[in-house]
């Protein structure tokens, strides 16, 4: 039985890998797949239509700057992509189409604090790095 098993596994070297090394390598996505949401701040009306049609509540609207450095603020969704189921309910039912599905999946998402798991507005518009957050 050793035999029969060492025997397979060296027939078995030369042939392709059939797994990936997740997430040093990323595998291919659908153009249906949701990942981590984008947000436009230029098209949001802080509305929160986004908020009332989550299912599970992931999505408060907080007051934010506009822009990075700026002392005006508006009302932005802030999304906790540890509760997201990623339906796209929020993309569907914005009025403006400032949210949208982009095709990250494995960025942003590996942290260990529940803090680190907070997307901002800033980091849903991408104005932040992603994995280093917004440290302040």
């Amino acid at each position: 039985m050793v035999l029969k098993n060492i025997r397979y596994a060296l027939k078995n070297i030369p042939k392709k890998r059939v797994t990936r090394l997740c997430p040093e390598v990323e595998s291919p996505l659908s153009d249906r797949f949701r990942g981590l949401q984008i947000l436009d701040k230029s098209k949001c009306i802080g509305c929160g239509i986004c908020a009332n049609t989550c299912p599970n509540n992931a999505i408060k609207i907080i007051k934010a700057p506009i822009a990075p450095g700026s002392g005006k603020q508006r009302w932005f969704p802030e999304i906790d992509i540890g509760h997201c189921l990623f339906c796209g309910l929020c993309i569907d039912q914005c009025p403006k189409s400032a949210l949208s599905s982009g095709k990250e999946y494995t960025k942003g998402m590996v942290k260990w604090t529940h803090k680190d798991l907070l997307m901002t507005p800033d980091k849903l518009a991408r104005e932040v790095d992603i994995d280093e957050g917004d440290e302040k």
